[in-house]
């Protein structure tokens, strides 16, 4: 009972959302501040929200993902149904609270309960330890970034002594002040939206439901940094410093996170990986400072959270029906299509979500990514050396998505002609392999709750290409799709071959969680150790020393109360003759 009228107010508060972007639609741009205090004698803290085409924008994102995941979870999840339900109610309100704020300090509230909600989303089924320990790297790792963070809405909020966001860049403020309040806000963005250097702690989330991982990597959390960036865009782009940096920082997170999806064996953590890459583009778009990057992060952030919001629910119906989303277990249904003939919606819908990822023409993804590729271009045609690090990184990326998306479309679903046992073949890394093909009688696609949002993600992934109008560049066009054609074909061939080579450093994912605990774990073991021996051996021995001290004299003065009256008095003489000894010493 408590679990349905959680599922009502789930359901029913994603509705609202959406009821509120529709009724907000065209509404001119207002603010509306609350109560509030001084911070000093100058500044005044007020908790505001407003409204305006972004926020119209997010909040239409977060309702229709967030429904989708509702609806979904009714279907999928059965443990702890009513406690799961009120945490993705909560994050997604969290997310709302972000997408309103008109307040640095507000957005702050819900920046941190997303933090929150996600670390016991991620460890759900807490009963698995790569669930535990992937929910406590996410909160430590995010945390992380949040102290920079914190300290980034102190520093801006000083600085043009406002905290009111509409209100910042209203004032003068020094160019030193303004970089390092940025600085540190990109710091907490990083460390939320899983860019290098903090970028491993999503890959490791997977082990959470499928529904959370849509929710978390198509309309909140990751998304977030994006937005803010977005909604404090004049603010960023007064300060050149910052941009230089986001845009290092995403080139280098785009390439690093695509080869790393190139050699990952499990569905969830190539999307996973994927999502690193896909937000570090609308970040690159943003870094060029211009209203055509803007709008072009933006655009591809909108048809993002269609395809990998399909994406992960299609990858979750993978898990409920066959019980693991492994290379190597699916590979074992291709045999015989099975996957392909009993699961024909997760099948097509599927298809249509690596499509729009990795840019076929048509797709919602070709026409987001080739924006940002166009903003790019333009920036470089005027002289920007970001523009064209930009430029040449997004291109790159675009053939290594659409290598791991044809990898993934064909070693999930189709049979390799190749015989078994090639070079990295995923049943050499399985001693079961050889058994004889699994039962397949039982495999379906699932109810009509798991379906119906799959379909609804797949028509947005098709159409929602469409909504800026069809305004296609077709040199650009040719160019990109002439890379993902360079992406997809030696994919195609390693599979028809019946190899998958993976190189033991894209394997490793570059030996970065091995370095985080080779720099950062071991020391501070080794810093605790130390701790706890100096509180054991040098403030525990002073301690235990002072406490012995007492014990002894106690244990000397009760050796003197004998009881014998004649000890007493012989005491007593020997202590009046030897002060009478010692009077007559000092007066002498």
């Amino acid at each position: 009972m408590i679990a349905t009228a959680w599922r009502v107010i789930g359901v029913g508060f994603s509705l609202l959302v959406l009821l509120t972007a529709a009724l907000l639609y065209g509404v001119d741009p207002q603010q509306k501040a609350f109560g509030g205090t001084f911070v000093g004698h100058e500044v005044f803290l007020s908790y505001g929200v407003r409204t305006d085409d972004l926020t119209v924008f997010m909040l239409a994102i977060v309702g229709v993902v967030s429904l989708c995941v509702q609806v979904y979870s009714i279907a999928y999840v059965h443990e702890r149904v009513a406690s799961y339900t009120a945490l993705v109610t909560l994050f997604t309100a969290s997310m709302v609270t972000v997408v309103v704020s008109d307040s640095l300090f507000l957005l702050l509230i819900g920046w941190e309960l997303m933090g929150a909600c996600s670390y016991l989303l991620i460890g759900h089924y807490w009963e698995r330890r790569d669930a535990r320990s992937g929910a406590m790297k996410a909160f430590l790792m995010t945390r992380l970034g949040d102290v920079g963070f914190l300290f980034g809405i102190f520093v801006l909020g000083l600085g043009y002594q406002t905290f009111t966001i509409s209100e910042l860049g209203d004032s003068p403020i020094s160019p030193g002040t303004l970089t390092t309040g940025t600085l540190l806000i990109l710091v907490g963005i990083v460390g939320k939206s899983a860019q290098v250097p903090l970028q491993t702690w999503l890959p490791d989330a997977m082990p959470g439901p499928s529904p959370v991982s849509a929710l978390i990597h198509a309309a909140t959390m990751v998304a977030a940094g994006v937005f803010l960036i977005a909604r404090l865009y004049d603010v960023f782009a007064a300060a050149e410093t910052t941009f230089t940096v986001l845009a290092v920082i995403a080139c280098v997170t785009m390439l690093f996170a695509a080869l790393c999806a190139m050699a990952a064996v499990e569905v969830k953590r190539v999307l996973a990986w994927s999502t690193v890459s896909q937000l570090a583009i609308m970040f690159a778009g943003l870094s060029l400072g211009t209203r055509d990057g803007r709008h072009a992060a933006l655009f591809h952030l909108l048809t993002h959270a269609a395809f990998k919001g399909l994406l992960f629910l299609c990858a979750g119906v993978l898990l409920h029906q066959v019980g693991s989303a492994a290379f190597v277990v699916l590979r074992r249904y291709t045999r015989r299509g099975a996957l392909r003939k009993r699961m024909p919606v997760t099948f097509i819908t599927m298809t249509i979500g690596l499509a729009a990822l990795a840019g076929v023409p048509g797709f919602a993804g070709f026409f987001s990514k080739d924006s940002v590729v166009e903003a790019a271009w333009h920036h470089a045609r005027d002289g920007s050396t970001i523009g064209w690090v930009v430029l040449v990184s997004v291109c790159l990326t675009a053939a290594l998505t659409a290598f791991y998306c044809v990898r993934l479309w064909l070693w999930v679903f189709f049979r390799t002609p190749a015989l078994a046992g090639a070079l990295g073949a995923f049943e050499d890394d399985d001693a079961m392999a050889d058994l004889d093909e699994p039962d397949s009688s039982k495999l379906r696609d699932g109810s009509w709750l798991m379906l119906a949002p799959l379909v609804l993600l797949a028509i947005g992934a098709i159409g929602l290409g469409y909504t800026d109008g069809i305004h296609i560049k077709w040199p650009i066009a040719l160019v990109t799709t002439v890379l993902a054609l360079f992406g997809a074909l030696p994919a195609y061939s390693l599979w028809q071959r019946g190899a998958d080579p993976r190189p033991v450093f894209l394997e490793r994912e570059f030996g970065v969680d091995s370095a985080y605990q080779r720099v950062f774990v071991v020391p501070v073991q080794w810093l605790a150790r130390l701790a706890v021996g100096g509180d054991r051996d040098v403030i525990g021995g002073y301690v235990r020393g002072a406490g012995r001290a007492g014990v002894l004299a106690s244990a000397g003065f009760r050796k003197l109360q004998t009881g014998n009256v004649q000890t007493y008095l012989t005491a007593a003489v020997i202590g009046a003759v030897a002060l009478a000894i010692l009077a007559g010493v000092i007066g002498s």
